[in-house]
């Protein structure tokens, strides 16, 4: 038996444990962006990626997410950071809030 271990030998159930671990410590809230008939898709997809760091793909498709169903979780951060951007989407006039993951 070899005491080297790679991913693929990794058992299911620890990374398990460490992923619920890293929950467990983190104090991690949703960013929540609301639909509404004002803001634009180009306004939306400017601040996502400003914002959060995302792709102008992603946030093409967040925001097609947000117009077809009502919203959108944008990013899961941890609280601070989440309180960060609904404060920076609301100074762009986007209606955001946050929840616990």
């Amino acid at each position: 038996m070899s005491t080297h271990s790679t991913p693929s030998t990794i058992e299911p159930d620890l990374a398990d444990a460490d992923i619920d671990a890293f929950f467990a410590f983190e104090d991690l809230w949703a960013v929540i962006v609301w639909n509404d008939d004002v803001t634009t898709f180009q306004t939306v997809i400017q601040a996502f990626v400003e914002i959060f760091g995302h792709t102008v793909e992603r946030a093409d498709q967040l925001a097609w997410k947000i117009h077809r169903t009502g919203k959108a979780v944008a990013a899961v951060r941890p609280k601070d950071e989440a309180e960060a951007a609904v404060h920076a989407l609301h100074r762009r006039k986007i209606q955001a809030t946050m929840t616990r993951a």
